[in-house]
């Protein structure tokens, strides 16, 4: 097995408990929720929280949590990608940041997120979108001065 698969594995299975509460969190306290749900009711991989409003369109946050509390929080819209990250990998440190817009390149750098319990994460991504949401300026999504 490679390094880069071994990497991957180690994100661990899927924490269909923790993406539950994630959910209910989402709904109680984000007034732009349109809809959130799973990809699978019986056995879910992750959780799709559908917004009123985004940037230039309508976002979408796709949130994977697994059971060793690694994340991926990706924010899509169609002209706007970003995610945070908790995972090992050899290109970035375990907490990082794909900036928009190429979500999907290798070039990560330090997530501004310092929490780390689910529910904290969650509120901290949210509110990084809501302050850059305000002030309709994508590149402070990850500002370090202000970290969660």
């Amino acid at each position: 097995m490679s390094v880069r698969d071994e990497l991957s594995n180690a994100f661990g299975p899927i924490d269909s408990t923790a993406l539950t509460p994630i959910r209910t969190l989402f709904c109680e306290t984000e007034p732009l929720v349109n809809e959130a749900g799973f990809d699978d009711p019986i056995a879910p991989t992750v959780l799709r929280v559908h917004l009123e409003t985004g940037f230039g369109s309508i976002g979408r946050f796709d949130i994977r949590w697994s059971e060793y509390d690694y994340y991926s929080i990706h924010y899509t819209e169609p002209d706007l990608d970003y995610r945070f990250d908790r995972h090992p990998n050899p290109h970035s440190p375990e907490k990082h940041f794909h900036r928009p817009p190429n979500v999907h390149s290798k070039a990560a750098v330090p997530s501004c997120i310092e929490v780390e319990r689910p529910e904290l994460v969650v509120l901290a991504v949210v509110q990084r979108w809501r302050d850059a949401l305000g002030k309709d300026d994508s590149s402070i999504l990850n500002d370090p001065d202000n970290p969660p």
